[in-house]
């Protein structure tokens, strides 16, 4: 959590302008806080550029100019996240957090060493448990803590449809069909408190890729989405694990026992199951040109959209 230990990596140079321009500002910006930026190189991108800094040892992440608000968000929900004392990733390095730059707003994140094996769906459900747990009582009158804003994925979606139809490699049709799917989730998303887990801060993308193992245990990372919302949230990823990307049915019974608690009978989770895959198939979409297997996995999720069924689809 403290960034200490191993160091990020592998990284490697910039192969496009967008990667260029985070890594110029992030080495400008870094660089003139007092930052150690020897050695600083792309981590990973997609809806943000991630600039290693292996010096420090941290992660600076450098999202769309647009996306100013969920930079900030995160910030914010991290700072909760921290005095509730909740396992997550931690903003590191100067004051003023997002800080604009001309590529967009950065960030920056202590590096949490992975160590041992990979989280698996029973460490998921149990720091899910934690969350919720440390969070739910932290609003009032129902609603969010002082510093969190509220979850709303589906502007997520919206925003992730934009840069689609800027990228200009999906039919007219297709993101019609994905906008009409995510008006009508709206219409039926539910209050968070009429949710049987209850209200609490969530983090919206819960999977086994966004928890790291640290050396004091799971700790989470990447806060993209995360607000104060319905708890069940953080579940519905391991169901689309199950019914998309084929995973063994036996997880859901590991992370209902492992998390202490079942929502599937309760109808709004079904809203936030294909709330969720609504996403995931927009970050792809979003996405598609980056690779021909980025192609085939925009064209395989979309085609649950356009059909009701799918392949099988591949984990990100």
């Amino acid at each position: 959590m403290d960034g200490s230990g191993e160091r990020p990596g592998p990284l490697r140079a910039p192969d496009d302008r967008r990667q260029r321009r985070a890594l110029a500002a992030v080495v400008e910006h870094l660089g003139a806080a007092g930052l150690d930026v020897d050695g600083a190189g792309i981590w990973r991108a997609g809806s943000a550029v991630l600039v290693g800094l292996p010096a420090v040892p941290a992660l600076a992440r450098v999202d769309e100019p647009a996306r100013a608000g969920d930079a900030r968000r995160q910030v914010e929900v991290a700072a909760v996240l921290a005095r509730a004392e909740v396992p997550a990733v931690a903003v590191v390095g100067p004051a003023g957090q997002p800080i604009p730059t001309d590529a967009g707003p950065l960030t920056v994140w202590g590096w949490v060493p992975p160590v041992g094996a990979p989280a698996g769906p029973g460490d998921v459900a149990r720091l899910a448990r934690v969350l919720h747990d440390r969070t739910r009582g932290l609003g009032s009158a129902g609603g969010p803590p002082a510093g969190v804003p509220v979850h709303e994925p589906l502007a997520t979606v919206r925003t992730e449809l934009d840069r689609a139809e800027a990228v200009g490699a999906t039919t007219a049709a297709d993101l019609r069909t994905l906008r009409h799917a995510a008006a009508d989730l709206a219409d039926r998303w539910p209050a968070p408190d009429d949710d049987p887990l209850g209200a609490a801060v969530v983090h919206g993308d819960l999977h086994r890729d966004n928890v790291v193992p640290g050396p004091d245990g799971p700790v989470l990372a990447d806060l993209e989405l995360a607000g104060w919302g319905p708890a069940s949230v953080d579940l519905a990823p391991q169901v689309v694990a199950v019914r998309r990307y084929g995973a063994d049915p036996l997880v859901l019974d590991e992370v209902v026992a492992a998390y202490g608690a079942d929502p599937r009978g309760w109808v709004g989770f079904e809203v936030l199951v294909d709330t969720y895959e609504l996403w995931v198939t927009a970050w792809a979409v979003a996405n598609r040109t980056a690779s021909p297997g980025a192609e085939h996995e925009a064209e395989v999720r979309l085609s649950r959209w356009r059909t009701g069924t799918s392949p099988t689809w591949s984990l990100r």
